[in-house]
């Protein structure tokens, strides 16, 4: 008894201590213009930085959060890749998704520069692109679809309204596209393989990606009447 009184009497004082005391007492105005104000003097007066931090509300202290162990601040390291390779693993095997991933960039690279050598005029060299990353961008671009179905029940009926999809859900939904597309293939040849091919077809806005995406679409576009339902 004693202690949960104890323990209710340190929790009063703590939400009185954090309702009457201020964290940071260093206003935005005074630290930035301090931080600023010698490393910019040849090039912005004092006026100019303080206008830039008018307010005086204080700092907010926010949690700091360590990057995870894939990031790396190497020119090589993709953000698009690095979520290529987590979609593509299965049961933690994220070396053997590494390693198909950068097969599947190696074929790429190793056809981009087989078409550029077989182009005849400098014009049709200058529209091959040969560089993987590149490509892949533009795949994963081509397969993000705009809108998605979500299920809504009225009246004890449910229906599947379209809605605008987000960037992240975007994102993950055209890598998958790709992904899924060649899992569904036999697989007489390696993975690696079927991955480039299916890659290069959404670069050129063609294959199975992109028709999985274009259903969407249209399944989306046979429910637009019942969109509305979503703001009641």
């Amino acid at each position: 008894m004693a202690l949960c009184k104890g323990k209710w009497i340190f929790q009063t004082l703590l939400g009185i201590y954090k309702e009457n005391i201020q964290l940071s007492y260093f206003s935005t105005n005074q630290v930035l213009s301090s931080i600023y104000r010698n490393r910019l003097s040849s090039t912005q007066e004092k006026s100019e930085l303080d206008a830039l931090c008018s307010d005086d509300r204080p700092l907010e202290k926010k949690p700091m959060i360590p990057a995870r162990s894939e990031v790396s601040t190497s020119f090589t390291y993709d953000p698009i890749v690095q979520k290529f390779i987590n979609l593509l693993l299965k049961n933690g095997g994220k070396e053997k998704a590494r390693e198909i991933t950068e097969g599947a960039l190696e074929h790429i690279k190793m056809k981009q520069i087989e078409t550029y050598h077989k182009a005849k005029t400098e014009a049709e060299k200058a529209m091959v692109v040969t560089d993987p990353i590149k490509i892949i961008h533009g795949a994963v671009e081509n397969c993000k679809p705009l809108v998605v179905q979500k299920s809504v029940t009225k009246g004890g009926t449910s229906y599947r309204i379209p809605v605008y999809c987000h960037d992240r859900r975007k994102l993950r939904l055209g890598i998958n596209f790709i992904i899924d597309s060649c899992r569904t293939k036999r697989r007489r040849v390696p993975i690696q393989v079927l991955l480039a091919a299916e890659i290069l077809q959404a670069y050129n806005n063609e294959g199975n990606a992109v028709a999985k995406k274009q259903q969407l679409h249209k399944e989306c576009e046979a429910q637009r009447a019942f969109a509305h339902y979503r703001w009641k």
